[in-house]
């Protein structure tokens, strides 16, 4: 089986197994918390983006996969991962501009997700051995585009205090 539709068909499974979960036992939970307490789980999940800086150390992937592809994915990750432990943290300690970080870890997390994609796709990186790299794009990415979904639904919603 080439390595592109094993990679589809693992991906697919995840995200449809997350969204299930997200669908029908986190949105529910969330929905009756505060807007900030509702957003502070989903971040976790973006905070441990760190995972993604592994394509940056000596040996993790293939010496073919491009030096240029892997800096961008890791500091893409890293700098996401950031974003979300400073937002985690603003929302924690009620920071006027808590829900901007918000929405800036939401972007530049979506923005880098989407790089990457596009990127594996024009480097063929699924046709080298990608060690631990692999798992990560099948099981954490697709968790990381529902909780991304989860965080939008929960910006975008007003709670009662607010207004």
């Amino acid at each position: 089986m080439p390595a592109i539709v094993l990679f589809g068909i693992q991906f697919t499974l995840a995200l449809v197994a997350y969204a299930l979960i997200g669908w029908w036992y986190v949105a529910p939970r969330l929905s009756r918390l505060q807007r900030e307490v509702a957003l502070m789980p989903l971040l976790w999940v973006h905070a441990f983006r760190i995972v993604g800086g592994t394509i940056l150390a000596p040996g993790a992937v293939d010496a073919a996969v491009p030096s240029e592809f892997r800096t961008m994915i890791g500091i893409g990750d890293l700098a996401t991962a950031a974003l979300a432990l400073i937002a985690l943290l603003a929302l924690r300690y009620r920071f006027r501009g808590a829900i901007a970080l918000v929405w800036l870890c939401l972007a530049v997390g979506l923005l880098d997700t989407v790089n990457a994609i596009i990127q594996s796709m024009r480097f063929s990186v699924f046709d080298h051995p990608l060690g631990v790299n692999w798992v990560i794009v099948t099981m954490y990415v697709p968790a990381l585009l529902v909780s991304s979904v989860l965080i939008f639904i929960q910006l975008r919603r007003r709670d009662e205090a607010t207004g």
